[in-house]
């Protein structure tokens, strides 16, 4: 993971044309008086939420991880940081589900039907809407939930024009056969974005938000 974000540089947005237009945004909403937001779902120990902390340093973090260990050393890690961890899931409906371990060390644990304790998830658009309500515009929502996605963008998808940017790993790879990206192409395929590839992860930049002379969120 350390490897990944802080030597392999897995998030660094500076390398992509639309880095410039996002810098601009991010400015523009400091200068109008709001916070901007990072939600990072899968945030694992807080690898990435101290990377994301110290290239955006006037950002919030929304911190969101499943597994109470990793939850743990996430809290510790982000100790002094402007960060809120959140201990679940995310779905698209608050509800609950069971932490499964496939036996991919502590970075691959997954969420479904039945597994090995019962743990709460919440609903995406409530979380940003929460969000909005408390002067935090979103700036970039990071999402690393091990197939999870499938049921993310399942249903009630409409905070999508919310997000500037989305970096989001598919897992295809791992559940061959079942489509588990269908629902977030779907979804996001109405929405004006262009789209990125570096390593696992896709970057998805809301032209809507960041084009310029386009409104701030």
């Amino acid at each position: 993971m350390i490897q990944q974000i802080f030597v392999n540089r897995d998030y660094d947005l500076t390398g992509f044309p639309q880095h410039a237009n996002l810098t601009a945004y991010y400015s523009s909403l400091i200068n109008s008086g709001k916070k901007p937001l990072i939600i990072d779902a899968g945030a694992n120990i807080g690898a990435s939420v101290v990377y994301f902390s110290a290239v955006f340093p006037q950002c919030k973090i929304l911190a969101i991880e499943p597994e109470k260990d990793n939850c743990r050393l996430l809290r510790m890690n982000s100790k002094g940081l402007d960060v809120s961890v959140l201990e679940g899931g995310i779905s698209c409906k608050d509800g609950f589900l069971f932490l499964n371990d496939p036996g991919y060390s502590d970075w691959g644990f997954r969420l479904g039907k039945q597994g090995d304790y019962q743990v709460p998830v919440y609903s995406v658009k409530d979380l940003i809407e929460e969000q909005l309500g408390r002067n935090l515009s979103p700036f970039i929502f990071k999402m690393d939930i091990e197939g999870g996605e499938s049921e993310v963008f399942k249903e009630s998808t409409d905070w999508i024009r919310f997000i500037p940017v989305l970096i989001i790993e598919l897992h295809d790879w791992l559940f061959p056969g079942t489509s588990n990206s269908n629902n977030f192409l779907r979804a996001i395929s109405s929405h004006n974005f262009d789209f990125l590839y570096r390593g696992e992860n896709v970057f998805c930049f809301n032209n809507d938000l960041l084009l310029p002379g386009n409104k701030t969120g």
